[in-house]
């Protein structure tokens, strides 16, 4: 088949860029021909890393001209209606769209369309919310915001509607998002498709039992300023323990600054951006993977990374993490709560035993999300859908 896929970052900047790499690569391997469209969004500089085929220039300007093209895009509509005649593909799988806005729907019609949800989007009525700053740091709503969430949701949500309701179906990484988009898209079949990763060497035995791993986005709603505060709680019981950030992002220098006197110490280090290889070397000498998101999460790689690797999981009780961490092989918090993640974490290092066992509890969930079994069941949806 020819496939065409769609996502608004062209290199891995997070799980959904993470995804697209590896259906675009593993459905080539399969024999598929794999073709990927993106904008050129924060590419600058990272030409190396891009994967995409085709990059559309991201929506830029002033206020006004933003407003105007997040509505409609003409510059999106008609690259990827030059793209769509070119390739012909036989099924288009759309991932992230928002910088492309509804022009993207309007350019793919008459396709057959499956639409991937990886996170919150500004046409998911119960999660519009998740798109705004002050609601992601926990506060009430600015009046910036309370506008951008009227914007949303009777704009720029209604212009998305119509058109989503014409694609062949939805895939959800998770149970939570299944549920949360299926009254948005109507009558159009919502599967439940886990994401999956490459089998690597397996399971690796934890060789200290001091050291928290952060992997991802350094954006408020991630919740890294939450672990800061957890960890320092922390100390005085783990005097030794350590604490390695993964990432960078908008948060990133007021992290840094609220962390600079345990950077000092030598109890938190900042790696930034890191080579997959680099980032796999991090989650193999964690003792404990900490995901203290504050927004709903679907199904993250990393966390799967970590499931693989055979690493408790300590997760913020949102979204999707609760399908992928429990009792058995970690512990769930309260979104926000500090203390909560003090007490998790002080139940878990310094103690081998507890390690070994929720990390091999770990090592048997990962078992269910294999990269195989992800593109058997992405081909079956293809197909399905290819044949109408």
């Amino acid at each position: 088949m020819r496939i065409l896929q769609i996502v608004n970052i062209g290199f891995e900047a997070g799980g959904a860029e993470k995804s697209v790499r590896l259906i675009a690569d593993g459905l080539g391997a399969r024999g598929h021909e794999v073709r990927v469209v993106a904008t050129d969004l924060l590419a600058s500089g990272r030409e190396a890393e891009l994967f995409a085929d085709d990059l559309v220039p991201a929506i830029g300007g002033n206020a006004a001209r933003r407003f105007a093209r997040y509505f409609w895009n003409p510059d999106a509509y008609r690259r990827i209606r030059a793209v769509v005649g070119a390739f012909r593909p036989d099924c288009v799988h759309l991932h992230t769209i928002g910088e492309f806005s509804p022009a993207v729907l309007a350019a793919t019609d008459g396709c057959r369309r499956v639409l991937t949800v990886h996170g919150p989007e500004d046409w998911t009525r119960s999660l519009l919310r998740w798109n705004l700053p002050s609601a992601t740091a926990g506060r009430r709503l600015s009046a910036a915001d309370a506008a951008r969430y009227a914007y949303l949701r009777f704009l720029q949500r209604p212009a998305y509607l119509p058109r989503l309701r014409r694609v062949d179906r939805v895939l959800a990484p998770s149970r939570y998002f299944a549920e949360a988009v299926a009254p948005d898209v109507g009558r159009v079949p919502v599967h439940v498709v886990p994401n999956g990763i490459p089998r690597g060497a397996g399971p690796r035995p934890v060789t200290g039992t001091g050291h928290v791993v952060f992997v991802g986005r350094l954006e408020p709603v991630k919740g890294v300023h939450v672990l800061l505060d957890a960890f320092r709680a922390l100390l005085p019981r783990h005097p030794a323990a350590r604490l390695t950030v993964v990432g960078d992002g908008s948060d990133r220098d007021r992290l840094r600054a609220a962390a600079d006197d345990l950077t000092a110490a030598g109890r938190v280090e900042f790696r930034g951006w890191l080579a997959r290889e680099d980032v796999t070397a991090c989650l193999t000498d964690a003792s404990v993977v900490v995901l203290p998101s504050l927004w709903p999460e679907n199904f993250p790689t990393v966390a799967l990374e970590a499931l693989q690797l055979g690493r408790p999981l300590v997760a913020s009780r949102v979204g999707g993490l609760p399908e992928l961490v429990g009792d058995d092989n970690g512990a769930l918090v309260g979104p926000g709560d500090p203390a909560a993640l003090t007490a998790a974490l002080d139940g878990l290092l310094g103690r081998p035993d507890v390690l070994e066992r929720k990390g091999a509890a770990s090592a048997a969930r990962a078992g269910r999300y294999g990269v195989e079994e992800f593109l058997d069941a992405l081909e079956h949806h293809y197909g399905e859908v290819v044949a109408g």
